[in-house]
């Protein structure tokens, strides 16, 4: 079956990113929405065994000639989104999701005085503090035990105060997994600043929680309580999942247009969420010749709204254009009510523009890849780094030892989209006893670099990568002059964490694309720098004693190896040096070594 070339463009540079794709007829109607935690993966599926599909499937992707797509940090927020985006258009060959179902929040009734969770699934309740939503009832009601147990709220059906002293506390107070409001010893006040505590966590304050569950493990494990042990190191993992940020629904419902933008050469692309009653419902790109000045934004919204039901009454952006108090009159006289431009700092604004930030890339390195994944990785990069230019050349270095001996560097090549093996190279750290990472590293980085014109080495790299952390960048920075240098972190688990400069970490494992290109050229360098080593390590540790002899060599050793495999008996050194083909004074020093005197 033969696929427009647009859809066949598109596939090739498809990001490996989670998120919700719209496939499209010819009118450009919308038709399927889906989500996939891997969005090359997913919609690729769609184009390729195509005999295999059910009769739907095949019905819908003979319709499909073009597809759109919107990113997200999680697959969660793809399954919120999908649900938004289904709702508003509809699409044909959707079956589910298309009712007004929505979905759950966890809700403190706080008409109550000792206000307990629950899950509900509607969206207005009176006197109800609502958190959420979440994308299943099973997320939801793990939310709900995790806090009861954590903060010791109370669960069971007794009626505060009225129940007070009327029965024996129960198990969960005896395991101290709930304050006993049933005793009676626990106030109104108490209670409610253990609410507070419940209430930031639920707002997604995570990390001081894990940090405290992470304290406890630890302690049960020195206190050998292993199964305690593992039953919190799971709770911190569900925690670490639940805790992924929603930002795809926002419960304030307002209509808002997020703005952010990317450069790239001559480029600008200019991404704009449209986030309407709280919902995320589209994703749109402009890609335009940058000029020469910074301030994009103010000749943008000039340009960009053109109509009063485009502009929303709230617009998110990096930055204030100057004359913000005049654009914003502007935008308002346009819309008939006021308009609101806003750069927020901190919280889910920040969090927002960062995903406009991140979808706008997405698109401008699919146009200029033209359908070259290679090139598209090398754009992200440059976008991600900061580069002036996608990277032709990368060179990644790391040091490999067996305590003070065997110490070795390697470099390893990354060159127009492939490794190049037969550019890379070996060093041995010349100064053994040193045993000093960050001086061996300085010591390989220095021979490389005196060879920058040389041709051998492949002339001048766009990038340089060290298989370690700020320390390591540190020991080399002076050398690399105006060659970018980063370095490339991993976590307690030996696993690729991120990329680091002086300018900060970058944490790497938000990306799938980027993350499985670093977490490469990491494992690329370790095992050949690693395989050097233990190479070196054991040809000393297989090298024959008869070698430090006076006169001996590989190809007399080889000589006398042959003539006498055994050893040399009784000969004497006239017999051993006929026999072997060895210098009678090499043969004199074999005997003694095997312990012959002097007659």
């Amino acid at each position: 079956m033969q696929f427009p070339q647009k859809v066949t463009d598109k596939l090739k540079v498809l990001t490996a990113r989670p998120g919700v794709y719209l496939m499209k007829d010819r009118d450009g109607n919308i038709i399927y929405v889906g989500k996939a935690k891997n969005l090359k993966n997913r919609v690729t599926s769609y184009f390729t065994g195509v005999k295999s599909h059910t009769a739907k499937v095949m019905a819908m992707v003979e319709k499909v000639a073009d597809f759109d797509y919107i990113c997200v940090n999680s697959e969660m927020e793809a399954l919120i989104l999908e649900n938004v985006l289904i709702k508003e258009h509809s699409p044909k060959y959707n079956i589910l999701l298309k009712d007004d179902k929505t979905y759950p929040y966890v809700a403190l009734d706080l008409k109550e005085p000792y206000p307990r969770l629950k899950v509900i699934r509607q969206e207005s309740r009176e006197g109800m503090r609502l958190f959420g939503p979440y994308p299943q009832m099973g997320a939801a009601a793990e939310i709900v035990r995790t806090a009861n147990d954590l903060f010791g709220l109370a669960t069971c059906n007794r009626q505060f105060p009225r129940d007070f002293r009327t029965g024996r506390p129960c198990l969960r107070h005896h395991i101290g997994c709930c304050m006993g409001v049933c005793t009676g010893k626990v106030s109104q006040a108490q209670y409610q600043e253990r609410l507070e505590e419940v209430m930031d966590f639920l707002k997604g304050d995570y990390r001081a929680l894990t940090a405290q569950l992470q304290k406890k493990m630890e302690q049960a494990a020195e206190q050998l309580q292993f199964e305690k042990a593992a039953a919190l190191r799971d709770r911190i993992r569900k925690l670490e999942k639940l805790g992924q940020s929603q930002i795809v629904t926002d419960r304030e419902k307002l209509d808002r247009d997020v703005l952010d933008a990317v450069r790239m050469g001559d480029l600008l692309a200019v991404g704009v969420l449209v986030i309407r009653n709280g919902r995320l419902l589209m994703q749109d790109t402009k890609i335009l010749q940058a000029g020469m000045e910074d301030d994009w934004v103010g000749p943008f919204l000039q340009g960009y709204y053109q109509k009063a039901e485009q502009l929303p009454k709230e617009i998110l952006l990096p930055s204030l254009p100057e004359d913000d108090g005049l654009m914003a009159q502007y935008l308002s006289d346009l819309k008939g009510s006021a308009v609101q431009l806003r750069c927020p700092k901190r919280g889910k604004g920040t969090e927002l523009l960062a995903l406009c930030r991140k979808n706008a890339a997405e698109k401008l390195a699919e146009r200029q890849a033209e359908g070259d994944r290679t090139r598209r990785i090398a754009i992200l990069i440059a976008q991600t780094l900061g580069l002036e230019n996608p990277p032709k050349r990368i060179e990644m270095y790391d040091i490999s030892n067996f305590g003070s001996e065997s110490m070795v560097g390697g470099m390893i090549v990354w060159e127009d989209g492939r490794f190049k093996r037969s550019a890379y190279r070996r060093f041995e750290i010349r100064d053994q006893l040193l045993q000093d990472d960050y001086a061996a590293t300085r010591q390989m980085l220095e021979r490389r670099l005196s060879h920058l014109e040389d041709e051998a080495f492949g002339g001048k790299p766009d990038l340089i990568l060290m298989d370690g952390g700020l320390q390591h960048i540190n020991a080399v920075q002076d050398l690399c002059g105006e060659i970018p240098l980063f370095g490339l972190v991993k976590d307690r688990r030996h696993r690729t964490r991120g990329l680091v400069s002086f300018e900060g970490e970058l944490d790497l494992r938000s990306d799938p694309t980027l993350y499985a290109f670093f977490a490469s050229l990491q494992e690329e360098v370790h095992r050949y720098a690693i395989t050097y080593m233990k190479k070196k390590h054991t040809k000393k540790m297989v090298r024959s004693p008869l070698l430090d002899l006076p006169g001996m060599g590989e190809a007399r050793l080889k000589k006398f190896k042959k003539a006498y495999p055994k050893g040399i008996g009784e000969e004497s050194p006239e017999e051993i040096a006929k026999k072997a083909g060895i210098p009678h004074s090499l043969a004199e020093e074999i005997y003694h070594y095997y312990g012959g005197e002097e007659k």
